[in-house]
């Protein structure tokens, strides 16, 4: 997140040294401001909706593949050994505790859209 934000302010700033073409500081300044703020902004609403898009479709096929109990069980039993080997882990792999749940969800969907899809195109 931080590389992210950090090229999105250096986009913008790129794109508003357009006003150092104009004579008058003040109106410069102004237009530099503007420029900074729309470039970022547009920068950061893109990224914000291509993650809502993507968050959409995930949860679609959350329901559609995985709404049961035993996608409940696989949450409760990932979240409770994060949770009770979280130090083990950490001192293990320098990754984040909920990146490492998230990614074990996502192989967790994964498999069981793999599976479901092998299982319903057997040859007979």
């Amino acid at each position: 997140m931080q590389t992210f934000i950090g090229w999105t302010i250096a986009a913008g700033h790129s794109a508003a040294q357009i006003s150092t073409k104009i004579p008058n500081a003040f109106i410069a300044g102004i237009i530099y401001w503007l420029l900074l703020i729309l470039v970022v902004g547009i920068c950061v609403a893109g990224t914000g909706i291509l993650v809502i898009l993507i968050e959409i479709k995930v949860i679609e096929l959350y329901k559609k593949n995985c709404w049961d109990f035993i996608t409940l069980l696989m949450i409760l039993t990932s979240a409770a050994v994060i949770i009770y080997f979280g130090e083990s882990i950490k001192k293990t792999l320098s990754v984040n505790l909920l990146l490492l749940f998230v990614l074990s969800q996502g192989v967790y969907v994964g498999l069981r859209c793999y599976l479901k899809n092998q299982l319903n195109t057997k040859l007979y």
